[in-house]
């Protein structure tokens, strides 16, 4: 427990922020990467891509897995499909269900991320070391693992 002497040095120091800083520098650090790109992309799209990890998936299922409303998903989808990203078809299990799937050009925006997320990561190794590096990438990657 948190003491009132120590609170403000506990939250300058939290994981849960030092986490939150860090992805909000990676995330500022993909927009600077997408500025030179054909896609350019907002973080909302980037976290779509990266929810769908490659697969098929209904737009409720996404918007589940990005904790957002069907509306918000219902959107963004819609706009990656005009652009040529997503495509849209029906679900074999439920006609109702639409599966959001990712186009030959969506999927070249997938290599140009994973692409960017190298330059990211690898200026990250620099910062603190690739040893630090690694190691809090295994620790991440355990817990993931056992907590889903």
């Amino acid at each position: 427990m948190v003491d009132n002497n120590n609170y403000k040095t506990f939250l300058e120091g939290n994981f849960l922020r030092l986490i939150l800083e860090v992805s909000e520098w990676m995330e500022a650090e993909m927009i600077e990467l997408n500025k030179n790109s054909e896609y350019q992309g907002s973080p909302a799209e980037v976290k779509i891509f990266n929810a769908l990890r490659g697969k098929e998936k209904s737009i409720s299922e996404l918007a589940r897995s990005l904790g957002i409303s069907r509306q918000a998903v219902h959107k963004k989808t819609h706009r990656l499909k005009e652009l040529g990203y997503l495509d849209l078809i029906s679900s074999n299990d439920n006609k109702k269900d639409r599966l959001i799937v990712i186009t030959e050009k969506g999927q070249a925006v997938r290599k140009q991320g994973a692409d960017h997320l190298i330059k990211i990561e690898e200026k990250l190794s620099w910062s603190i070391g690739e040893r630090n590096f690694e190691f809090m990438k295994e620790i991440l990657r355990t817990h993931v693992e056992k907590n889903g």
